[in-house]
């Protein structure tokens, strides 16, 4: 007798979280064999960098606006991001196909997620330009989905207890992110945290368009 279990080793509710994490974590796989010409196309379309910075023009500014959110530094970065993305994803989800069941609407929440995670990358993007044309700064770049991930934090708050537990992570979040400043020196790398910040702030923006208050809570099955 085969008392195998057919059940797959990961069995997550939504699967469109894990696919996204998947696309990210495949990405980060695939440039490492990246062939040196293309190096500096990736840099140039791939990589957010100050609006004022030395060779970048409108069209890689507008490119690397989404593309910065699917590249990432190392390994620790990715998994980070692909796991915020897929524990606040489902919940996103979840929070979403009770807001439309609510409306009569079909119960789909994919489309959705994918909104909420592209407007984090992108207002974060947006809010990481402003810090860097305020503060001077010409000499940086920025990777990773964490915008996105913030995005998705900020409708996960709304979906699990509505406009309190939403501002509750957000203070949250921005405490972790002054910590990870100060802590900067120590760690030696360099934290796009208005990006982070940024991504939150959208996520806030479409959490009571798209997502039912207190409708869900956190968990991946």
């Amino acid at each position: 007798m085969n008392n195998k279990s057919n059940e797959p080793m990961f069995n997550f509710g939504e699967k469109t979280p894990a696919y996204l994490a998947g696309v990210l974590i495949a990405i980060h796989v695939l440039i490492m064999f990246v062939p040196r010409v293309l190096e500096s196309f990736l840099v140039t379309f791939g990589v957010l960098k100050p609006l004022e910075a030395e060779g970048v023009t409108t069209l890689s500014s507008a490119i690397s606006l989404v593309g910065h959110g699917f590249l990432h530094g190392d390994w620790g970065h990715v998994l980070m991001n692909s796991a915020m993305i897929i524990v606040f994803g489902i919940a996103t989800i979840r929070g979403v196909k009770f807001k439309k069941t609510q409306k009569g609407l079909p119960r789909n929440g994919n489309m959705h997620f994918l909104w909420v995670f592209f407007a984090g990358v992108i207002i974060g993007g947006i809010f990481q330009w402003g810090w860097w044309s305020v503060s001077g700064t010409l000499n940086a770049a920025a990777i990773g989905a964490s915008g996105g991930a913030s995005a998705l934090f900020a409708t996960t708050g709304w979906a699990i207890g509505g406009r309190e537990k939403m501002v509750q992570f957000g203070l949250g979040w921005v405490a972790i992110n002054i910590i990870m400043v100060v802590a900067e020196p120590i760690l030696g790398v360099s934290l796009a945290w208005a990006a982070h910040i940024g991504g939150y702030v959208g996520g806030m923006i479409l959490a009571p368009i798209l997502v039912k208050p207190s409708s869900t809570r956190l968990g991946v099955n």
